[in-house]
């Protein structure tokens, strides 16, 4: 938005624990203001409606006839999103939307979510995730520009999770965001259980169109992050901070695998969420990489780029996951994207999947969406 013509106006759909996190950022950016919420919860609608000065609705119908918004953000349990996002792309009249992770857990419903906002030109921002981070674009710039040269491999060293939201999305970007072409999975739990839960993490291996292989370790270990390694060096990142190490001739040198640390490449330190503790205002820091995620969808509508989250990554990243599943259902053979079969769903786990206040219940809930502010 060019200097003079005011904000972006944000309109929330829910406003529970995530979406105060997801209006605190709009709030923190200069060019965004939350102008109204819609959430029929009346308790979650009138403690956010007081924290951020902004009008109240029952429902995202009467919020949208009754307010011209810019940007729409869904954050909700992930049973509501597909609904949510079409009708925001439908009936809002937005620029740009945003919701949470993961997207849906039936592919059918992503891909409904993706063709109402594509057909209509709209950027969708696909949740607070850590390839919206700055420190991790800054890294990808660096490796585009030729400094390990050539990428050959990913090592991601998490199993994935929360429907490949997280981990696939940072993957795909360190490939050039290629398609994927085929893949192998397995699973540490049950293949044939419904979701997430009984999973128990899904690994295995990833090939892009571009050449580029993917390899997803089964468990978590002492190092949480990927390993991108070129032709001419390595990047390591725990997707907060990274290094990059670059091959050099004198073999008499004492490092490993004639590879020596960049001490040229440094990143701007990572500032999670509530670092610092309560500030001027009163409110907890929701971090850099929401913050980011926000600054996405601005930087979309601004620029007319995609979103660093997209929903296509999002949706690419879902169906990943589903077919990597397959795979191991089908004994680990290869699996060939896209997927045939549109039906299929791959369930979160169920404190995404369904209301947080009801399956804690409201003291809980209360003192998690209190804790966001000291007053």
């Amino acid at each position: 938005m060019a200097p003079g013509e005011g904000k972006y106006r944000v309109g929330m759909v829910g406003c529970g624990r995530q979406g105060t996190q997801h209006a605190r950022g709009f709030t923190l950016l200069a060019d965004t203001q939350v102008v109204a919420i819609a959430d029929p919860d009346p308790d979650n609608l009138a403690l956010a409606c007081r924290r951020f000065d902004a009008r109240g609705y029952s429902s995202a119908e009467e919020m949208y006839a009754n307010e011209e918004l810019d940007i729409v953000d869904c954050v909700l349990p992930v049973r509501y999103n597909p609904d949510m996002v079409v009708l925001a792309a439908e009936r809002s009249g937005a620029k740009g939307i945003v919701s949470e992770k993961p997207i849906a857990a039936k592919l059918s419903d992503a891909d409904r979510m993706l063709e109402a906002c594509r057909s209509r030109g709209i950027p969708w921002q696909g949740g607070n995730v850590d390839r919206s981070l700055s420190q991790m674009w800054e890294a990808r710039s660096i490796i585009e520009a030729g400094e390990i040269g050539e990428v050959v491999s990913i090592s991601m060293f998490h199993p994935i999770t929360q429907c490949g939201a997280q981990t696939l999305g940072v993957g795909h970007m360190f490939a050039g965001d290629s398609e994927v072409e085929e893949v192998v999975g397995r699973t540490n739990g049950d293949p044939f259980g419904a979701g997430d839960e009984d999973y128990k993490g899904i690994w295995g291996h990833i090939r892009y169109a571009n050449g580029v292989e993917c390899f997803v370790h089964p468990r978590e270990n002492a190092f949480k992050g990927l390993i991108v390694t070129g032709s001419k060096g390595v990047f390591v990142t725990d997707k907060r901070n990274g290094r990059f190490y670059k091959r050099i001739e004198d073999a008499g040198r004492d490092v490993l695998s004639g590879l020596q640390y960049d001490e040229s490449k440094t990143f701007k330190r990572f500032r999670g969420s509530a670092e610092g503790g309560y500030d001027d205002e009163g409110w907890l820091y929701p971090g850099d990489r929401l913050m980011d995620s926000m600054r996405s969808i601005v930087e979309a509508i601004e620029q007319g780029i995609d979103p660093r989250a997209s929903g296509t990554i999002q949706h690419r990243s879902l169906e990943v996951a589903m077919a990597m599943r397959e795979s191991a259902r089908r004994g680990s053979v290869p699996v060939r994207l896209p997927l045939e079969d549109r039906s299929l769903t791959l369930m979160p786990q169920r404190y995404r999947w369904d209301n947080k206040k009801l399956l804690h219940g409201e003291e809980w809930y209360a003192e998690q969406i209190g804790n966001a502010t000291r007053w």
